[in-house]
């Protein structure tokens, strides 16, 4: 089993893990590639390529410029405890017990624009690009162009047998990956509220219920789809009428 989640907007490489020894990406000569092009970027560059004000451009700009593939634990850390968006807030991988970790280590997986595909252990620094901004080099048109094949074919070589994917990603990092090529089957998921008698989907709660099953399927050592089934965090239970066999809907 892999779980697929998107990465976060907010950073900390402050966070860190003693259950985790650091590993390097295994895209890390790809990340290189586009960072070698988006050091050469301006700042009002990259404050209209990702619609982000001045301040964030100018921070992006020097964040850029000191990247680098091989950095110091201070300026790095692992991918699992760097991102801090709301996906990770559920996830809270900070108290998370040694067996979590070596399990998620196995079966976790986050999506990245710079990084193409991290494993929870591998080294990161700050940075900003999201797989849906309009990024162009070289041959490429965009970032889907440059990752989708790498992705999907490193993803395909992790597979065993009977493995499937659980997509807690976001639609723009899912389309990264190529499904017709993906060599196992993707389960994808809905969260939703009920608000006034009414099924609603309210988008902060969706990313935090993402990391909360994260770290269900951790803690509870989860290794099938109906173990999956069982996800009852938060009061979040699964519902069967709306749920499909390629879909599972969880409302509360």
């Amino acid at each position: 089993m892999k779980i697929i989640t998107s990465p976060a907007k907010l950073m900390n490489i402050d966070r860190k893990s003693e259950f985790l020894k650091p590993t390097t990406p295994v895209f890390i000569g790809d990340a290189a590639l586009l960072q070698s092009y988006l050091k050469e970027k301006s700042p009002k560059f990259l404050a209209e390529l990702m619609e982000i004000s001045a301040k964030l451009a100018d921070d992006n700009w020097h964040r850029n410029q000191n990247w680098k593939a091989k950095p110091s634990d201070k300026e790095s850390t692992a991918a699992m405890m760097a991102f801090t968006g709301e996906v990770y807030r559920g996830l809270n991988a900070e108290t998370l017990d040694k067996k979590s970790i070596i399990y998620l280590q196995k079966n976790f997986r986050m999506l990245s624009g710079l990084y193409g595909l991290l494993k929870p252990s591998d080294r990161v620094m700050l940075y900003r690009l999201e797989m849906g901004r309009k990024f162009s080099f070289e041959q490429y048109k965009n970032l889907y162009e440059f990752w989708t094949e790498k992705v999907t074919a490193q993803l395909n070589s992790e597979f065993t047998t009977n493995d499937f994917v659980l997509n807690l990603a976001s639609k723009e990092y899912i389309k990264v990956l190529d499904r017709k090529k993906l060599k196992a089957p993707v389960i994808d998921f809905d969260f939703h509220e009920y608000k006034d008698g009414k099924l609603k989907t309210i988008v902060v709660y969706t990313k935090l219920a993402r990391g909360l099953l994260v770290r269900f399927c951790a803690e509870n050592q989860i290794r099938t789809l109906d173990e999956v089934k069982a996800f009852n965090y938060e009061g979040y239970l699964l519902d069967d009428e709306l749920s499909t066999d390629k879909k599972l809907v969880f409302t509360r």
